[in-house]
């Protein structure tokens, strides 16, 4: 069993990122379960919704007590294929980008990363953010979102050393028979 997060959803990893550029992050929906740092969970509609940090980056699990998806963005043997710019499967949808970013602006991003973390726990809902050692801008934050028609999850991986963040957006629908 992994660690929750704290109440304001901030945790310090206890390991270095195992990925350290955008260009080394896969993406899977078969990928095994893997150990967390940190985790946020949550229902949301019926649907449980659990939020996982990895030292190589994330995990999103959701089950309707039916079927289960399970996504992977991380730096792992077992996750081969590239991060693709979107895919969509039935009412499951992925979206991701890699934006270049000044250590200032960096900074900025981290500050309002830490302020939506806390806003949707604050809000009842799944969130977090790790924070890699030494590295006080390295993170990884995941937020989950309730919909009228679906749940969604948008998560941030930072890399001031390369000046890149990489920012994903998913989203299943209502209702969707999830499995990979």
């Amino acid at each position: 069993m992994s660690p929750a997060s704290p109440p304001d959803g901030s945790t310090e990893l206890a390991v270095a990122f195992a990925d350290t550029g955008a260009g080394q992050l896969g993406y899977s929906l078969t990928a095994p379960e893997q150990p967390a740092l940190a985790t946020s969970s949550g229902e949301l509609g019926g649907i449980t919704v659990s939020l996982r940090l990895l030292g190589a980056s994330h995990q999103v699990i959701v089950d309707d007590g039916n079927h289960r998806l399970c996504e992977t963005v991380a730096c792992l043997p077992e996750v081969t294929s590239a991060l693709p710019e979107s895919f969509q499967h039935l009412d499951y949808y992925f979206a991701s980008r890699v934006d270049a970013v000044h250590p200032d602006a960096l900074a900025d991003l981290v500050d309002d990363l830490h302020r939506r973390v806390a806003d949707r726990i604050a809000e009842g809902m799944p969130a977090l953010i790790g924070h890699f050692p030494g590295a006080p801008h390295a993170v990884t934050a995941i937020v989950a979102d309730d919909e009228p028609d679906a749940i969604s999850w948008h998560t941030w991986h930072t890399y001031p050393q390369a000046g890149e963040v990489v920012l994903t957006t998913s989203r299943l629908g209502r209702g969707a028979v999830i499995s990979a």
